[in-house]
């Protein structure tokens, strides 16, 4: 598996309409924690709330210089949550992997512990995550809870 033609860059304004249109993409939605599609209105308070806060890192993964999904470490007290998708034709290839490998080395936010929100029926994202040595610690009908504990290196 060859996946070091992936690279993070940091996200930027002119990110915003790439990433709406992403983000209510049918399949993406599904596998989402609200599992509900956003207004433009939504999205644009999102983001700019979040581009701008010293607590949160977007990251756009890129293949071959080609954007094809999206991480995002946000600060919530000591705890660091996690968001990653990959944009459909993308997954199942180690992108993901090697692309959340590469943020949780390079973030500049500082926590406690990392967690993941991921819901019961998303099982690539369950798998990357027990790869990435997350242990589940809260489990529903819907969705389960990952934490990793922030090791300085």
């Amino acid at each position: 598996m060859v996946v070091s033609e992936i690279q993070l860059r940091s996200a930027t304004i002119k990110d915003e309409s790439l990433l709406f249109k992403w983000r209510n993409i049918d399949d993406l939605v599904a596998l989402s924690y609200h599992q509900k599609k956003v207004t433009l209105s939504e999205h644009q308070q999102w983001f700019k709330r979040n581009l701008l806060s010293s607590d949160c890192e977007l990251f756009i993964i890129q293949l071959d210089n080609q954007d094809i999904g999206l991480i995002r470490i946000e600060a919530v007290q000591a705890e660091c949550e996690i968001t990653i998708y990959l944009i459909p034709g993308n997954e199942g290839r180690g992108f993901g992997y090697s692309a959340l490998s590469q943020a949780l080395e390079d973030n500049s936010i500082r926590c406690n512990v990392y967690i993941a929100k991921v819901q019961v029926k998303n099982i690539p994202s369950q798998n990357l995550f027990k790869k990435l040595e997350f242990f589940e610690t809260f489990r529903d009908n819907s969705f389960i809870l990952y934490k990793k504990p922030y090791i300085l290196v």
